[in-house]
């Protein structure tokens, strides 16, 4: 669980829909099961954090949260955060990795 968002360097790629392999696995990570019932998608996101506060260095992870059709998540219970990525090019690349495996039903399989 996360305490605090992090929107200084946040970017929304994509929604896509959750299969229902995916939502087992969601479950099985959650402690509190009232957060997901409105949650119908997943959103697909970019996270930038400075390597060293007060420079212009950032590292990026691909983020994937519950998500409502209109755009609301839940920033607490990502489902998957990827390791870091020090280009954003990189980064940017791997976000549509991770909508294609998604949009397949198959987050379970990078999740786990």
């Amino acid at each position: 669980m996360r305490e605090a968002p992090n929107f200084g360097e946040f970017y929304p790629k994509s929604l896509v829909p959750i299969s229902k392999d995916d939502l087992l696995i969601f479950l099985e990570k959650v402690q509190d099961f009232e957060c997901c019932d409105n949650y119908s998608h997943w959103l697909i996101a970019l996270e930038g954090r400075q390597i060293n506060l007060g420079e212009d260095y950032y590292h990026w992870q691909v983020v994937v949260f519950p998500a409502e059709i209109g755009g609301g998540f839940d920033y607490k219970h990502p489902l998957y955060v990827s390791t870091f990525f020090f280009s954003i090019d990189e980064a940017i690349d791997y976000t549509s990795v991770v909508e294609k495996i998604a949009n397949n039903g198959q987050l379970y399989t990078i999740a786990g």
